[in-house]
């Protein structure tokens, strides 16, 4: 264990826990650095926030509003559903 880093003891159900090994011994690595890597991804993916609900529309309307991009949450929901900004 580098001095870096600090023990920490979960647990974790077993399908989970079986799960984790087979993946480890697959890919040749310990369970803790697939733990790691998963706390990793949950931390970046918190950082980057919940993915916006309508990026998949993002170029497929040809024409509209010159601000739609910018304010399509006050074009899509009715007028006193709005959220607060």
């Amino acid at each position: 264990m580098a001095a870096s880093e600090v023990r920490t003891q979960i647990y974790l159900p077993r399908r989970l826990h079986r799960a984790l090994g087979d993946t480890a011994r697959r890919r040749g690595v310990s369970m803790a650095q697939l733990l790691r890597e998963g706390a990793e991804i949950v931390l970046r993916q918190a950082e980057e926030g919940p993915p916006d609900p309508l990026a998949a529309l993002i170029g497929s309307v040809k024409s509209g509003p010159a601000d739609l991009s910018e304010n399509h949450d006050d074009y899509l929901n009715p007028p006193g559903t709005r959220r607060k900004r």
